[in-house]
């Protein structure tokens, strides 16, 4: 709490962790490959995280120091989104889930099937 997880600006400590945004997704994110409309296509990956624009926009900033440039905060109803699909969201989900200790069961079982595919 006092680093500003939910309140005020967000501690470095914070921002620069991966470990601290794959809890982010773990809990508020989606990631996960989906069939294309045509069968004889391959599937596309894909990653969602949704917040408040305070939380959103220390996560741009956190890919955007990690090479992963483009992405932009867009509004959604009352919340904040911000995603992306193919190699983009791959190598997101590479950068906070590869090798990780500690995830949520389901979305590192997505992670690996989603890094074992590429």
């Amino acid at each position: 709490m006092a680093l500003g997880r939910y309140d005020g600006p967000l501690d470095e400590r914070l921002t620069e962790s991966r470990d601290f945004w794959r809890g982010v997704v773990d809990g508020d994110g989606s990631i996960g490959q989906y069939r294309r409309p045509n069968p004889s296509q391959s599937t596309f990956s894909q990653f969602r995280l949704v917040g408040s624009k305070r939380l959103l926009d220390s996560f741009a900033a956190f890919l955007k120091s990690n090479d992963i440039n483009g992405l932009s905060v867009r509004p959604r109803k009352t919340i904040y989104t911000i995603g992306t699909t193919c190699a983009p969201a791959e190598k997101i989900v590479a950068m906070l889930y590869a090798e990780a200790t500690v995830a949520l069961a389901r979305k590192a079982e997505i992670a690996e099937k989603m890094l074992g595919s590429r």
